[in-house]
C-alpha cells in the first residue's frame, strides 16, 4: 500500500501560487485562470481539434478578457503605454513560468495545456470560492442509501462504503467548520460602526450566505440525521457479518493493495470509526446552537442599541428647523406652510392631540359551566362504538382465551383448523399470521445479534407460534398459514 504524500509541493510545483501572491494583480490573476479554464479546460468546454489549444488562440482569449478587465476596473497606470498583445503574452508567460499552464510541442507546432493535478487544484480551489449554504440532509441521506447498497450487495458496492465514511467525516467537520466560521463572522460584526453596513453584512453575507441551508428544521424530529442511530445500526450489521465482512476486507486488498488480511482490516476499522463518530453529533450540534444563538443576540442586541442611542439627534433637529426657516422665507407671508409630518396635521398642542383618559376594561363575571348530558341517541351511539372496540381488541388474554377453546395443554394446531364464532375470533386470528412474521423475523435478527422488542411478550410463557410457509384461506380471512403449540402450563387462567 502507497504512503500518502505529505506534503503539498509533492503534487503541485512549488510556484503556483505566486501568481495569486501578487498584491498588485491578485484579483485580476484569479480571474484571468477562471476565464482561460471556462474557455478551454472546463468539462463543458469546446475539446480541441487536435491535441492541445495553440498559443494563439489562447493569447487572443487573454487579450479580450484584459479588454473586459480594464473597462469594468480601469486599466493599470503602468501598462497603459504597454500594446493589448504584449500584456497578453506576458500573462501566459506568467502561467507558464509558474506551471498554472504548460507547453507541449508535437511535431512544430506548440500547444498549450493544463495538467490534470493542476486542474484538480483549480477546481478545489474554485469549489471553495463558490461554498454557498451546505444541507445536511442530502449528505445523511446519501451516507444511508449508500450503506443500503453495502448491505444489499457488499461484493458490488464495496467502494460505496468507503465513500460513505469519507461522506461522515465530512459531515462532521463541516459542523465544526460552521461553528468556527460563525465565530469569525461576529467578530467581524463587532467592528461595524455604521447601521447600515452592520445590517448589510448581518442579512446579506452572515444570514444567506454562512448559514446551513436547512438550519431551520435541523433539530426538529423529522430531519434526516435523527435516522443517525440507523446509519449505525448498518455499518454495524455489515461489518459484524462475517460475509459481508470478508467481501469488504477482499475488496479493500485488491484495491488499496493491502499486503496481508490484517492490513485490510486496520482500513475497514478505520472507516468503520468514521462512521461511528456520527454517535457524538449531539455534542456538535449543541455547540454550533450555541455559537449561532450568541451571534443572533449580539446582532439584535447591535439593532437595539442603534434604535435606542440618541446619536446625533440634536444635530438633526438643529438643521431640521433650519430647513423649515428656509422654506417658510422662500414663501408668500400670507401662504400657509404645510409640513409633511409622522402624526396628524393641525395644532401641536391642543384638547385633540392629547391622549385620551385610560379606561379600565368592565370586569365580566364568570360564565356558569353546566355539564352536558347526553341524549338517549347520543348515549346509545357511545355504547355501540364501545362494544365495536371492545370487539376488535387482541390482548394476551383474548389470545390466550381464544387458544383455550380450540388447543388443549400440551397440543398444537394450525389456524385453518381453528374455527371464528365472533368478530373478535376473527381478529385473534387475524393477529396469529402477523405474530408469525414477527417470531420469524425475531429468530433472523437474533442470529445476527440484533435485538428488538416484541409485542405481547407475555404469550411466549404459553404458546409457541411459528409460520408453516402456506396460506390459508375460510369465509372471512385469507392470510399465512401458522402452527400453534400450546405448552403444558399454558392455560388463560395464569395470564396477565
Amino acid at each position: 500500500m502507497q504512503d500518502s504524500p505529505k506534503n503539498l509541493f509533492d503534487r503541485v510545483p512549488e510556484r503556483i501560487f505566486r501568481p495569486l501572491g501578487a498584491l498588485e494583480h491578485a484579483r485580476r490573476n484569479w480571474a484571468l485562470l477562471s476565464h482561460l479554464y471556462n474557455d478551454f479546460f472546463a468539462p463543458e468546454a469546446e475539446p480541441p481539434e487536435t491535441e492541445g489549444w495553440t498559443q494563439r488562440r489562447v493569447t487572443t482569449s487573454i487579450e479580450r478578457f484584459l479588454l473586459r478587465w480594464d473597462d469594468a476596473h480601469g486599466a493599470d497606470p503602468e501598462e497603459v503605454a504597454t500594446p493589448l498583445n504584449i500584456r497578453a503574452h506576458g500573462a501566459l508567460k506568467v502561467f507558464l513560468e509558474c506551471e498554472w499552464l504548460s507547453m507541449e510541442r508535437i511535431g512544430f507546432t506548440h500547444f498549450v495545456i493544463m495538467r490534470p493535478t493542476v486542474q484538480s487544484l483549480y477546481e478545489l480551489l474554485n469549489t471553495f470560492t463558490e461554498q454557498g449554504p451546505e444541507f445536511i440532509s442530502g449528505r445523511v441521506q446519501s451516507i444511508r442509501n449508500n450503506l443500503a447498497q453495502v448491505l444489499a450487495d457488499p461484493s458490488a458496492n464495496a467502494a460505496v462504503f468507503q465513500i460513505a465514511a469519507k461522506e461522515c467525516s465530512a459531515l462532521l467537520q463541516m459542523l465544526n467548520t460552521t461553528r468556527m466560521r460563525v465565530r469569525e463572522a461576529s467578530e467581524q460584526l463587532r467592528q461595524q460602526d455604521a447601521a447600515h453596513v452592520f445590517l448589510e453584512r448581518f442579512f446579506g453575507d452572515y444570514i444567506s450566505s454562512l448559514y446551513i441551508g436547512d438550519y431551520a428544521d435541523l433539530f426538529s424530529r423529522n430531519h434526516p440525521l435523527t435516522s443517525r442511530w440507523e446509519i449505525i445500526e448498518l455499518v454495524t450489521e455489515i461489518t459484524h457479518d462475517p460475509e459481508s465482512r470478508a467481501k469488504l476486507r477482499t475488496w479493500y486488498r485488491k484495491n488499496l493493495r493491502c499486503r496481508n488480511d490484517e492490513e485490510a482490516d486496520q482500513l475497514i476499522e478505520a472507516d468503520t470509526t468514521r462512521v461511528l463518530a456520527l454517535r457524538d453529533v449531539d455534542k456538535l450540534l449543541t455547540r454550533l446552537k450555541d455559537a449561532v444563538t450568541r451571534a443572533n443576540d449580539q446582532a439584535l442586541g447591535y439593532l437595539e442599541y442603534k434604535v435606542r442611542a440618541q446619536g446625533n439627534f440634536d444635530l438633526w433637529i438643529d438643521q431640521t428647523i433650519d430647513a423649515i426657516v428656509r422654506g417658510a422665507d422662500s414663501r408668500d407671508p400670507d401662504a400657509e406652510l404645510h409640513l409633511p409630518m409622522g402624526w396628524s396635521q393641525g395644532k401641536l398642542l391642543c384638547d385633540d392631540a392629547l391622549k385620551l383618559p385610560m379606561q379600565l376594561p368592565k370586569k365580566r363575571k364568570g360564565a356558569v359551566i353546566k355539564k352536558r348530558e347526553l341524549s338517549p341517541e347520543a348515549r346509545a351511539r357511545r355504547l355501540v362504538r364501545q362494544i365495536m372496540k371492545g370487539n376488535r381488541e387482541v390482548s394476551e388474554t383474548r389470545i390466550l382465551e381464544y387458544v383455550d377453546r380450540h388447543i388443549p395443554p400440551g397440543g398444537e394446531t394450525e389456524t385453518a383448523a381453528m374455527q371464528v364464532e365472533s368478530i373478535n375470533d376473527l381478529c385473534v386470528l387475524a393477529a396469529f399470521s402477523r405474530l408469525g412474521i414477527v417470531a420469524e423475523r425475531a429468530d433472523r435478527n437474533a442470529q445476527r445479534g440484533i435485538v428488538r422488542e416484541q409485542p405481547y411478550r407475555n404469550l411466549g410463557r404459553h404458546i409457541e407460534i411459528e409460520l408453516t410457509g402456506e396460506r390459508f384461506e375460510n369465509d372471512y380471512l385469507e392470510a399465512p398459514a401458522v402452527r400453534i403449540r400450546r405448552l403444558e402450563q399454558g392455560s388463560a387462567k395464569n395470564a396477565s
